[in-house]
């Protein structure tokens, strides 16, 4: 999350330009589902995928 944000933040001050928020939220979501989907097998994480896509 924090990764997405300070890119948002550099891309403003480097190149003047914003990054929508819906690109942003994707990109956060994607890595979630990513980290989710990685550690899925443990069991502290086997409902949480079901949990996010609600």
């Amino acid at each position: 999350v924090i990764f997405h944000l300070w890119k948002q933040k550099n891309n403003l001050v480097h190149n003047q330009s914003t990054i929508l928020a819906s690109i942003v939220f994707y990109g956060i979501d994607k890595e979630l589902r990513n980290i989710i989907s990685a550690r899925r097998v443990r069991k502290r994480f086997s409902d949480l995928m079901v949990t996010w896509l609600r």
